[in-house]
């Protein structure tokens, strides 16, 4: 079973979440106490089981990762990830919140079915209770987390042609197009807003992004090129700590499919552009 290395952290620059993710090589059951998860291998995908969630949770976050072979084992972007997003109000939500969580509640149990068969997918899952969700964006250092994680080889699912998919950025580095799309099995549910786009810098503490919601107004009306520039520079980098003036951080494009199923929205990650330097 390959084992994941330690992924970076992703920021995202509006204040949404901080995750680290780290890596549990132990077999597929959390080793975290209080709110756990395991995954499953099913004929369907993935099948991600609850224990312990609080009552008073109303916010879950779940992240599915797995290893690009393709790529260098070094590089962030050898990770290819999928999420969603879980919610039982309309408070303090991250952007396209899926209202399903007292389902999950009442259930124990979320599939995915997005997954390559022989491929090891790593789970992490947080969640808070309202009170908990405002501290951690106050960035209150009396946070409590609820945190678990699991991995698990899967066997079958709903795959797709990964490897046609081609996302391009522009030669000036100002928008990023994806000329070739994926392909799915007939069935899918599609979100109105079909594809998700973002862009990531590397830099020494981790790495730091900004998302097409972060510039919706850089959508063209096709949604398969999204235009970041000159916003990001201008509104959303300005003033951070974490670049410096006059140096080339390696930096890409990455693209998500958004998909309906079971009521959630997923974002699954389908593809990455080359690899730049990117400055301010």
């Amino acid at each position: 079973m390959h084992q994941f290395k330690k992924l970076s952290a992703i920021l995202f620059i509006s204040g949404l979440t901080l995750f680290v993710f780290s890596c549990n090589t132990k077999g597929n059951q959390s080793q975290h106490t209080e709110f756990g998860i395991t995954a499953e291998a099913v004929p369907e995908g993935i099948l991600i089981k609850f224990k312990n969630i609080p009552a008073e949770a109303s916010h879950m976050w779940i992240n599915i990762s797995t290893v690009d072979e393709t790529e260098d084992p070094e590089s962030p972007r050898s990770i290819i990830s999928s999420y969603a997003a879980l919610t039982n109000t309309e408070e303090l939500n991250w952007i396209d919140s899926s209202l399903q969580l007292e389902k999950v509640k009442q259930t124990g149990t979320i599939l995915f079915p997005y997954v390559k068969p022989e491929n090891n997918y790593y789970i992490s899952a947080d969640v808070y209770t309202l009170q908990e969700r405002e501290q951690y964006i106050q960035g209150d250092e009396n946070f409590h987390r609820h945190y678990a994680s699991a991995e698990v080889t899967a066997t079958n699912g709903i795959s797709f042609n990964r490897d046609d998919v081609r996302l391009e950025l522009s030669n000036d580095k100002t928008a990023v197009t994806l000329s070739s799309q994926p392909i799915f099995p007939p069935g899918i549910t599609f979100a109105d807003q079909m594809y998700r786009f973002g862009f990531t810098i590397q830099v020494d503490a981790g790495s730091l992004g900004v998302g097409d919601h972060h510039i919706p107004e850089g959508l063209s009306p096709d949604g398969l090129t999204w235009i970041f520039e000159p916003q990001m520079s201008t509104f959303n980098l300005k003033g951070s700590d974490w670049l410096k003036e006059g140096v080339s951080y390696p930096a890409w494009a990455s693209a998500y499919v958004n998909i309906l199923h079971d009521g959630i929205l997923w974002s699954v990650g389908i593809g990455y552009s080359e690899l730049v330097g990117f400055g301010i």
